[in-house]
């Protein structure tokens, strides 16, 4: 069962940093590249599915976002052991950048899931059982 925690939407306060990346970030084949990455940085991703319906595009990969103890709270508690947040507390933080601390990941500046508000002003995340918004 997923839960929904209104903590772990993105800050209200991004539209232009969203608008600025956006203006880097056009086009269908930019958008595709960046959720291929994202799945490629995701724990444990072997496979990925896009399904393209009427109303929504769907991104499915085998990975798992990685967590602390508590994904509901401002700070992550990992930042400091471990010189990154978790994987929820970096995607609440555009251009966060911690993926350039962690080996093994392609992504290094933050920015690539912001590519899907060309498609969508509402994107969700399911992952690991929770959902942000």
């Amino acid at each position: 069962m997923t839960r929904d925690f209104e903590s772990l939407s993105r800050g209200s306060d991004y539209l232009g940093t969203i608008e600025r990346t956006l203006g880097d970030l056009q086009g269908p084949r930019t958008v595709i590249y960046e959720l291929i990455q994202n799945a490629d940085d995701a724990p444990g991703a072997s496979r990925i599915r896009f399904r393209v319906g009427a109303d929504a595009l769907e991104v499915w990969n085998d990975g798992i976002f990685d967590r602390c103890q508590d994904v509901t709270t401002d700070d992550c508690e990992w930042l400091a052991a471990r010189d990154h947040r978790c994987d929820f507390h970096s995607f609440r933080e555009i251009a966060s950048g911690d993926k350039r601390q962690r080996p093994g990941t392609t992504g290094a500046f933050g920015i690539g899931f912001t590519a899907v508000y060309q498609l969508t002003d509402r994107p969700e995340l399911l992952s690991n059982g929770e959902r942000g918004t």
